[in-house]
């Protein structure tokens, strides 16, 4: 039964429509106050609260403030009924957050007709993301143009891999992981077109379900762009798998009848074992590795993955990780910024904050290359703060020059989960003079959907909107759709990784959904790794809020392009 919550000082007022509301077949409840009716509010479930305006210790518009203050009461339909109805009143309490306003008196039709309103209206929304999560829990599994299953068929304890490691035996206990890709598909597109690319891609796919339905336990999906994976069922020799291969090569290879056209395709085959690698991350490292090395040598072969002698790769990051730290204690790391545009207004709003290095002999190193190594050197919780309080200072100082940006820092997992992160925070924008307006800290979505505790997750990001620092998730993807108490955070974005974006014709239909999510929570939308104009005008008729551009700037660069 709908629960309904009156929040009315006068008790005439108050027992008549607390009277209508029980005719109506509705659970009413009265608070004779504002602070009863904050208490009342928070330890029950109601679907709707109508609220007076004048009343001693807490006004209408206190007890406002305060619900939307709270995770758990911030999205209750709330109808303000009072005497003041002057104007500025009713804009008062629209800007605070209300879903109505009705002036004293009203008639009982009125106030029936506002809370048939209301409630409709969150039956509509509540209707509306439950197609959307139904979408979404589709587009989750399956990829949209091949309708293979996507790569979450590899992963969790029904996942194909798991499922093959299950039927290992003392005899055959190697599970073989192919990463398929297609041969100079990029070089047919232009030929023929990216629409009759599609189709090769859709035809490919069909030959690799049938290839895998044919043995037994065996399963198929789709990673991306040209690069599908099959898991094998478990053998005991890796000649087996090299054969299985083979043939399944010679089937990518007969010619696609594509438009009355017979267009040839072949296919390179990168190929790893588990146990020898011991996670689906590192299968796909090592496929890829042998399928590069493969594609280099001429493509359409299979190849299996060779550790290098020595370790080499792992020597590599070992120097990196040595290098970088010795760029750390000499400060040499600096700190770029990446164009926040809103798109309706085609204007520069904000910018991301992002470290890079300039290695003395590879060159520029990217920031997630460089967030990496410090995560792994142990040094991470000290680079976040260093480029916190460099993107504060660098907002102030534009701010002297009538440039009103909001910086977005990045934090990791381990500062976000730091019982000072408050603290840091707070010092560091009274350190620099920086409102907290103008700061935004971007969470990644792995580190919510992994946090252990979701209450003490949504008091982080309650204190930091305290604080009034905007908040951000970032990375965000078909895998964080199932994410249900995002509505709960007190967010204020939702950021599309940027993998996503990369392939926007493809992802469209997922990015979308992501977007129509966040406009559901009432959070804007933000494409991350934009790099050109096409992949902006697929945004903006998706209507998403915001783009991040993928090209770092120095600060001079963005004060140039602000034209000042």
């Amino acid at each position: 039964m709908t629960q309904i919550l009156v929040i009315e000082d006068t008790a005439d007022i108050r027992n008549s429509i607390l009277d209508l509301l029980e005719a109506e077949d509705f659970e009413a409840m009265g608070a004779a106050n504002g602070r009863e009716g904050v208490r009342l509010a928070r330890s029950h479930n109601f679907d709707l609260i109508i609220c007076d305006v004048m009343m001693p210790e807490l006004d209408g518009y206190g007890v406002l403030e305060e619900l939307r203050k709270d995770p758990a009461t911030a999205n209750i339909p709330f109808i303000f009924l009072t005497a003041k109805g002057e104007r500025t009143d009713l804009r008062q309490g629209m800007n605070l957050g209300a879903d109505d306003y009705l002036v004293k008196p009203c008639t009982n039709t009125e106030l029936r007709s506002a809370i048939r309103a209301r409630l409709n209206r969150v039956a509509q929304q509540n209707q509306k993301l439950k197609q959307i999560s139904d979408r979404l829990d589709q587009l989750e599994n399956f990829d949209s143009l091949t309708g293979l299953p996507n790569q979450s068929a590899l992963e969790g304890e029904a996942g194909y891999l798991q499922r093959a490691i299950a039927k290992t035996d003392r005899n055959s206990r190697l599970v073989p992981f192919l990463l398929v890709g297609a041969d100079r598909l990029g070089r047919i597109n232009d030929a023929i077109g990216y629409s009759n690319g599609n189709l090769i891609l859709q035809k490919l796919a069909e030959r690799l379900a049938d290839f895998s339905a044919k043995i037994e336990g065996a399963g198929a999906a789709r990673l991306g762009g040209d690069e599908f994976a099959i898991v094998l069922p478990p053998v005991s020799d890796q000649e087996l798998a090299v054969a299985i291969a083979s043939n399944l090569l010679k089937a990518i290879a007969q010619p696609f009848e594509i438009a009355g056209k017979s267009i040839p395709l072949t296919a390179t085959i990168g190929i790893a074992f588990y146990p020898l690698a011991p996670s689906l991350e590192e299968l796909r490292r090592q496929a890829g590795v042998a399928m590069g090395e493969a594609k280099r040598e001429g493509g359409n072969r299979c190849k299996i993955y060779s550790r290098p002698i020595f370790g080499l790769e792992t020597s590599k990051d070992l120097q990196l990780a040595a290098d970088l730290q010795q760029a750390w204690q000499r400060k040499s790391l600096q700190v770029f910024y990446q164009p926040r545009v809103d798109i309706r207004k085609n204007k520069i709003v904000g910018v991301g904050a992002v470290v890079r290095w300039n290695h003395p002999v590879i060159g520029l190193i990217s920031s997630a290359k460089v967030l990496s190594l410090a995560e792994e050197s142990g040094f991470r919780p000290e680079l976040d703060e260093w480029v916190l309080r460099t993107a504060c200072q660098q907002a102030k100082t534009w701010q002297t020059s009538g440039m009103y940006l909001r910086v977005s820092c990045q934090i990791s997992a381990k500062m976000f989960q730091s019982e000072n992160l408050y603290k840091t925070v707070a010092d560091i924008l009274k350190l620099v003079g920086l409102e907290s307006q103008f700061l935004e800290l971007e969470i990644a979505a792995d580190t919510v959907a992994t946090a252990k505790n979701a209450n003490a997750t949504a008091s982080k990001f309650l204190a930091l909107k305290r604080l009034g620092v905007k908040t951000t998730i970032s990375q965000f993807g078909l895998g964080h759709t199932t994410l249900s108490y995002l509505g709960q955070l007190g967010l204020d974005n939702l950021k599309i990784e940027g993998s996503l974006v990369a392939n926007i014709s493809q992802n469209a239909p997922v990015i979308s959904a992501i977007i129509q999510m966040a406009h559901g929570l009432k959070l804007r939308a933000v494409a991350d790794g934009v790099r050109e104009g096409g992949q902006v005008d697929v945004l903006r008729k998706q209507n998403c809020d915001e783009f991040q551009k993928e090209a770092a700037l120095s600060e001079l660069q963005i004060k140039s392009m602000m034209g000042r």
